[in-house]
């Protein structure tokens, strides 16, 4: 004997609406966290990032480190010509960095840090390109 419509077991009803109001309410719960958490991070974030935000103390401590040294100036390098580097294409507030030598970036560095072992390494940096002369 074949099943007819009538003898079919009726579907059970979902209840999408009730569900997609839950689905809903629960992404925009869960984005609305994820932007408050970005936010609070954003706003608190480091400003430097890497070895450049490290202490001026345990920079001191890693400094002669044939490795290390080289990691320094490397990163001291990107920092002033990132520094150097004015996206309107205006010369007007650039720096003359052609004496910047990795040896003149470790003695910097090395002096900074003694100094002030609370700053950044990003500090130290900083501190170096302000001090070389405006290019003409």
């Amino acid at each position: 004997m074949t099943n007819t419509f009538h003898d079919q077991k009726q579907p059970l009803r979902r209840r999408l609406p009730r569900l997609r109001l839950k689905t809903t309410a629960g992404i925009l719960a869960t984005f609305m966290g994820v932007s408050y958490a970005m936010g609070t991070y954003a706003a608190h974030a480091p400003r430097d990032v890497g070895v450049g935000a490290s202490s001026c103390a345990s920079t001191i401590e890693m400094l002669g480190d044939a490795h290390f040294d080289r990691i320094v100036t490397a990163w001291s390098s990107g920092f002033i010509s990132g520094s150097n580097t004015d996206v309107t294409g205006e010369t007007s507030g650039q720096r003359d960095i052609a004496a910047v030598s990795e040896a003149s970036i470790l003695r910097h560095v090395r002096a900074y840090c003694a100094a002030n072992p609370s700053k950044t390494l990003s500090s130290a940096v900083e501190v170096l390109f302000i001090g070389l002369p405006a290019q003409h």
